[in-house]
């Protein structure tokens, strides 16, 4: 285990830490690089390594002051992951038992997209860069979808 993690790390709480690793690892191709258990068998810090970083799991304790989904009632947090095939990790997710929210589609600000929800409630934003564009033109794409939007909805 790294001592020290380039970055934000993000921990995210989950009822059943070790099917959501189980998935993770199918889903996304994660790699447990450690798991500890607390005295009660619930899994207390697990680390998973995927797509170039890491995230922590661990299961709900209700003594502790986080949530997850399922006993908050929802999430609060969409984990963003830049990867190299959008539509290949959509399909692997989905497979995997993920709930499909947005299919794959080319966004206005140069990226393919997508976005699933695990089992476990935590939601996932999957991208990967097509253009590089200028902040001028992400504003000008940004406003036109804006307006669009805005008159699609009235």
């Amino acid at each position: 285990m790294s001592a020290e993690f380039p970055g934000p790390t993000p921990q995210i709480v989950v009822s059943d830490a070790d099917s959501a690793i189980r998935f993770y690892r199918e889903a996304f191709g994660a790699d447990e690089l450690v798991r500890n258990r607390a005295p009660d068998g619930r899994v207390m810090h697990c680390e998973l390594l995927m797509f170039g970083g890491r995230i922590l799991v661990i299961d709900d304790f209700d003594e502790d002051p986080t949530s997850s989904p399922s006993r908050l009632g929802g999430s609060t947090v969409r984990l963003h992951l830049y990867v190299s095939d959008v539509d290949d990790v959509y399909r692997r997710t989905v497979k995997a038992g993920a709930v499909p929210i947005a299919e794959p589609f080319d966004a206005f600000w140069g990226d393919r997209y997508a976005i699933v929800c695990d089992p476990f409630g935590h939601y996932w934003s999957i991208a990967a860069v097509r253009e590089e564009l200028s902040t001028a033109e992400l504003e000008a794409r940004g406003d036109t979808w804006s307006a669009r939007y805005e008159s699609e909805t009235e």
